[in-house]
């Protein structure tokens, strides 16, 4: 997944004006970047720089057997990736409460909630791909990821902030066994 970045990036690089009405009217429109990444994904398959993807993919929950949805499985040369997708709009611009703590805490709308999903089911390859905007500061940025709870510290941030516009900031976090 982590080598996907580039493409990404790359595909959300001439959304500029998209995301900045979205941050302009503070709405988080996750089903937008599933789209995207529907398409970009299809693109990527079509090149055979991925073999295969799945949207909303029914995955076993390890303790119950049930299943569960994940937003993408991604088959990358054999390996099977889980990938859950968090818009982060930060902007406030409507006076809305969803700033980065926002998204940090242990409720049923943030992070957490996907971290703990991933958590339970089977593989090595479990990814957040959250989309951040507009880009945070650094320290807020920094204050945010260390304020979430030690169960997660085991989710490792694999982009910096620095590789970020000031539009966007694509933060994709990893499940370290």
């Amino acid at each position: 997944m982590k080598h996907l970045l580039p493409q990404i990036r790359e595909w959300f690089e001439p959304k500029t004006e998209h995301l900045l009405v979205f941050a302009r009217a503070d709405c988080r429109l996750e089903g937008w970047f599933k789209g995207e990444l529907l398409v970009l994904f299809s693109r990527l398959q079509r090149e055979h720089r991925i073999s295969a993807f799945e949207r909303e993919a029914n995955v076993p929950v390890i303790a119950t057997g049930k299943r569960t949805q994940v937003d993408f499985r991604i088959d990358l040369n054999g390996d099977e990736h889980l990938c859950e997708i968090k818009a982060l709009c930060i902007s406030q611009a409507g006076g809305t409460p969803r700033n980065l703590q926002f998204y940090c805490r242990d409720d049923q709308l943030g992070l957490i909630k996907d971290f703990r999903k991933l958590d339970q089911l089977q593989g090595k390859n479990k990814w957040v791909l959250g989309f951040v905007y507009p880009k945070p500061g650094e320290s807020h940025w920094t204050r945010a990821v260390d304020s979430l709870a030690s169960e997660f510290h085991h989710w490792k941030m694999v982009t910096p902030l620095s590789e970020a516009n000031d539009v966007l900031f694509v933060a994709l976090w990893h499940a370290e066994a």
